[in-house]
């Protein structure tokens, strides 16, 4: 009993947090849509009202009575019908007008409350763990067509209310019995919604992961990054082998799930028609025992079927507002997600790097059961020095990198910036003091501008500033040559008429170089940062190197011995630990790096 209260309670709670997010949507537009769907709700009795009064007085006329007052008021009432139902139909029309107009505010209200928390997050760790995404999904999903949905159940469940109220208090004013007839036939089919409504939530969140892969299959088949290996390979036929199977999968789930609820409803169905019938019956012994007029009959027929049509929708409606509740507690869940690392919104500044960044005894493990990538490590990056860091694939050298920006924290020692802590500064400018270009660097769809300012995003608008990291990075020759300069899309994704360019993977490595330089930082990162250039690049970036990393404490991450021997110091990372360190010479005369 007590956790149905509190699943009450909950349930409570999120129709009206999602009830308060509609109204921030635009409230205007929210309480227009109200007053729209109560007068809605209104002229289904009117019309039967009124429809009563026809069918007497043409009992009137049949009757033998053709007087000049009865077709006056036939007239009247027929135009009246009329008007009711024009009022209906623009009340459909023009709700329908504002609840699309409330969910396209909605949904950007929504979506973006979704990804504004996901940019939240200041570490990584959920984003390496595959049910995140998962949450990611259905929350998005909630967030998007949730609240929207949940609008269009609210005022229909809000019209039935009206509807139901009226025609039950009609025919409880005829006949109490029937009332009730009516309305207990209608509460299984409120039980059987509320299961069908869980059952299913519990498979879409089941099917969530192989509708992922289905994306992921879809965008391998159309991606023009993917395009060139697919074909080269073959692999068209396999991937839709795998689409093909993993749709007849959820395809199968989902149709024992409707099959099993039709199954359910026909039998409903059969009950309420029985109902009905039942209570039509009821009806005609009044009929035939004198004690209604045609006018009634129309009436408390229309009042029986009303109040039957009224009753479902109100119950699926409580069913489809559950469904919806259960699907918004992924978003609920989404937002109510802690940070992945303690944020310190410290006033402490970070200071200008003079002595150097040290790793003192620092062990790291992505998680409880999971082994130790690094272990006792302790390294020293000395500020205005060039450090190498070499490692076999594996040895933990990315790992160190995300901790050294603080993607992560160590599991335990301590990172200390010129001997403190860095967790005792604000990470956000902590980062702004860090520039870093890794293996995986990201390809943007937006402009050469754009690509280049997000190294430092207050800069953005700073085109002098982007050219002189441009030049620095030996790319603003083909930039200018591009169809628009720096205003080139760099993505045949999304230019028009060929508007977009796509660079060769050298060039985008001189484009993430220039993003780099962009940022006055202290302390630069570089995993690889010739790899994808040609001998010609790479030497005349190694020709400016000194003057690139100058007045800065630079770690490198290469396999080259060309990029290694720019280092000023060099240090061996072998299993989680730093097994050698020293400068190049030194390390070659002990038979090391």
């Amino acid at each position: 009993m007590l956790s149905r209260l509190k699943d009450a309670d909950k349930f409570g709670k999120t129709l009206i947090r999602m009830l308060r997010m509609i109204l921030q949507a635009h409230p205007p537009t929210f309480l227009g849509l109200i007053l729209l769907t109560a007068l809605q709700a209104l002229t289904p009795l009117a019309s039967a009202w009124v429809t009563k009064l026809l069918f007497d007085l043409l009992a009137l006329v049949l009757q033998g009575n053709p007087s000049v007052d009865l077709w006056s008021d036939l007239i009247f009432l027929l135009l009246v019908q009329g008007a009711i139902f024009i009022i209906g139909q623009v009340c459909v029309s023009s709700t329908m007008y504002l609840n699309n107009e409330l969910g396209r505010k909605l949904a950007v209200l929504t979506e973006t409350s979704v990804y504004r928390k996901i940019s939240s997050f200041s570490g990584i760790g959920y984003f390496e763990n595959p049910e995140f995404y998962d949450t990611i999904r259905l929350a998005s999903q909630a967030a998007q067509f949730g609240p929207l949905q949940s609008l269009g159940i609210l005022t229909g469940l809000f019209q039935s209310i009206i509807t139901i109220f009226t025609f039950l208090a009609l025919l409880l004013a005829f006949n109490p019995f029937l009332a009730m007839l009516v309305f207990l036939a209608a509460l299984p089919q409120l039980w059987l919604q509320l299961k069908f409504s869980r059952q299913r939530y519990g498979l879409a969140f089941d099917l969530s992961p192989d509708e992922r892969r289905t994306f992921y299959i879809s965008y391998l088949l159309s991606a023009v990054e993917t395009a060139k290996e697919i074909r080269l390979f073959g692999l068209a036929e396999y991937l839709l082998d795998n689409l093909r199977a993993l749709y007849h999968k959820i395809h199968q789930a989902r149709r024992r799930q409707e099959l099993h609820e039709l199954q359910w409803k026909l039998a409903l169905e059969t009950l309420s028609s029985s109902t009905f019938a039942v209570a039509f019956g009821v009806v005609a012994i009044q009929a035939f025992a004198k004690r209604m007029s045609l006018g009634d009959i129309t009436l408390y027929i229309n009042a029986m079927r009303s109040l039957q049509e009224g009753l479902s929708s109100m119950f699926s409606a409580i069913a489809g507002i559950n469904e919806q509740i259960l699907f918004f507690t992924e978003y609920d869940r989404l937002m109510e997600l802690p940070q992945p690392i303690p944020i310190n919104h410290s006033s402490r500044p970070v200071p200008k790097l003079s002595h150097g960044i040290e790793f003192r005894k620092v062990s790291f493990r992505y998680g409880e059961n999971q082994s130790w990538v690094l272990h006792n490590l302790n390294l020293f990056i000395p500020a205005n020095k060039t450090l190498a860091l070499v490692g076999s694939n594996g040895a933990g050298k990315t790992t160190l990198v995300k901790l050294l920006a603080r993607l992560y924290d160590p599991t335990e020692g301590e990172i200390l910036w010129d001997g403190v802590d860095i967790r005792e500064f604000d990470t956000d400018e902590l980062r702004r003091n860090i520039g870093m270009i890794l293996q995986d660097f990201v390809r943007y769809a937006f402009t050469a501008q754009e690509n280049i300012g997000f190294g430092q995003i207050s800069r953005i608008s700073d085109l002098a500033r982007i050219k002189r990291s441009a030049e620095i990075a030996g790319i603003h020759p083909m930039i200018e040559n591009l169809p628009h300069g720096y205003q080139t899309l760099l993505s045949h994704a999304f230019g028009e008429n060929g508007s977009g360019a796509d660079l060769s993977g050298g060039e985008w490595q001189k484009i993430a170089l220039a993003r780099l330089f962009m940022r006055q930082a202290d302390m630069l990162i570089l995993d690889e940062p010739t790899a994808a250039l040609d001998a010609q690049a790479e030497y005349e970036i190694y020709n400016r190197f000194t003057e690139l990393v100058e007045g800065r404490a630079c770690l490198l991450i290469s396999h080259r011995f060309s990029t290694v021997r720019m280092a000023d110091m060099i240090a061996v990372l072998e299993n989680g630990s730093i097994s050698e360190y020293g400068i190049h010479n030194d390390l070659l005369a002990r038979g090391g790096a």
